[in-house]
């Protein structure tokens, strides 16, 4: 059927007939989460039956994992239970998106008075290293300054606010805060200020806390992309969020991202990273932007304005932003991907680090093992061998009560794979996470010896 409705609207969408593949896959994988939904809803109405499904619960069964209200209402019914779904269901959902939405623009509900402040003039659209610049204080509201022009970055489009200190006549003012109110930009000092409205100030932002904001923005672009390249062109970034941290951006994708294909989308981002491809910024009026480009540019929602920011990694993905960018892929340093997890049926989120960010996770690991390989008295890349023994030794004498004639641990095997997949793996057998790696493993041997002596007596 979809060959035929390709074949016959290949005249107006000839692509449709090109990711025929594509569609293949995701039918097939519909299909059989079709069929795990409804095993796994008739297992949740079985639980469900002795309380009241409300509007509340049918909400949480399909944004978190896909079961449809209809589908609750079918297999209700066949249990002998009626269940109501309201006729407004979906607009229901779609408000409840609206508001996760804004959470992730790191949108601010508080309001102060502006009228009649002129257009804030922002200097950070073009260059991420411009953290010095010089401003006029046009408006001062209790800790809140507002200057003519400014370089400070505010809370928006998921990504968190510069911060940095204001100089004037009479000292310097520490910011901690950043916020745009319609065209005015706010800077939140710590303390009252010491300028006066009308004095020239001069504005230093932290250095250190715009690169990595600028690196986890532009690596959100790089792994969107590499994600395209490696998962097929249906990706799309739903949504993103960008701290010191780390960051996260939310794919549409029909399953699950495999370990594999994570693996495969790092490689391909930081390919993307060796290639130093120049990242283009530039205004563009909305029609042309949209004639240029094509409609792809509005990732993670439509922008308002009459003109449009495009963020241009030459050749791999193309997006109207406003956050402070890079000027080349070279730029992001590296990028690791964190973890892979489905936030609501479709959507991927994507946790990672890039430069600074990304080498700290590595050093981190890399500790990680070491501290384990020194408990496990083995070289690192034994380590998955001998945390699946210390924890079959553990799992029988602490679990089953069947005490091992010896408790020493003798396992050689080498792991073939990376650091990464090593502690992967070792998550797996101890079923943890990498940061606590370390303190199973101490009590795993805790446990074990403890066990072993009280026998003895």
């Amino acid at each position: 059927m979809c060959v035929w409705h390709a074949d016959y609207l290949k005249n107006i969408f000839p692509e449709t007939s090109e990711h025929l593949a594509t569609v293949a896959k995701v039918l097939e994988v519909e299909k059989s989460k079709y069929e795990s939904t409804k095993q796994k809803t008739r297992q949740i109405i079985e639980k469900l039956m002795q309380s009241e499904i409300t509007n509340t619960k049918l909400l949480e069964l399909y944004d978190s994992q896909g079961i449809s209200p209809e589908l609750v209402r079918e297999e209700s019914a066949k249990l002998g239970k009626k269940v109501a779904v309201p006729e407004n269901f979906y607009a229901q959902v779609a408000e409840l998106h609206q508001h996760k939405e804004q959470e992730h623009q790191t949108h601010r509900e508080e309001k102060i008075d502006l009228e009649g402040v002129p257009e804030t003039k922002a200097l950070y659209y073009q260059d991420w290293k411009h953290i010095v610049f010089q401003g006029k204080v046009v408006k001062i509201i209790g800790k809140n300054i507002v200057l003519d022009q400014t370089a400070f970055y505010p809370t928006s489009g998921g990504q968190l606010h510069d911060i940095g200190v204001i100089e004037g006549m009479q000292g310097k003012d520490e910011v901690v805060d950043i916020f745009k109110q319609g065209s005015v930009i706010v800077h939140v000092l710590k303390e009252t200020p010491t300028c006066k409205v009308g004095e020239d100030v001069k504005g230093f932002i932290d250095f250190i806390r715009r690169k990595q904001l600028a690196q986890h923005h532009s690596a959100t672009h790089i792994v969107g992309a590499a994600a395209r390249i490696v998962l097929g062109e249906h990706i799309n970034q739903a949504s993103a969020k960008k701290t010191v941290e780390k960051a996260h951006i939310d794919l549409t994708h029909y399953d699950m991202i495999s370990e594999e294909k994570l693996k495969e989308i790092e490689d391909k981002a930081n390919w993307l990273i060796q290639q130093k491809v120049p990242i283009q910024l530039k205004f563009y009026p909305r029609t042309e932007a949209e004639q240029t480009f094509g409609m792809g540019i509005y990732q993670g929602g439509a922008v308002p304005g009459k003109e449009l920011r495009i963020v241009n990694i030459t050749g791999y993905d193309v997006q109207c932003c406003g956050g402070t960018h890079l000027l080349n892929t070279g730029d992001a340093e590296a990028i690791k991907i964190l973890k892979a997890n489905k936030v609501q049926d479709g959507i991927v989120r994507v946790t990672f680090v890039a430069g600074d960010a990304a080498r700290a996770q590595q050093k981190g690991e890399q500790n990680v093992l070491e501290e384990t390989a020194k408990l496990l008295q083995c070289r690192k890349n034994q380590v998955p061998a001998r945390a699946q023994e210390l924890f079959e030794l553990w799992k029988q004498a602490v679990k089953k009560k069947k005490q091992p004639t010896s408790l020493e641990l003798k396992a050689t095997e080498e792991f073939l794979g990376s650091e990464k997949d090593m502690l992967v793996k070792v998550c797996e057998i101890y079923k943890t996470t990498p940061e606590h790696i370390v303190k199973t493993t101490e009590r795993f041997l805790s446990e074990l010896k403890e066990t072993h002596e009280s026998e003895k007596k």
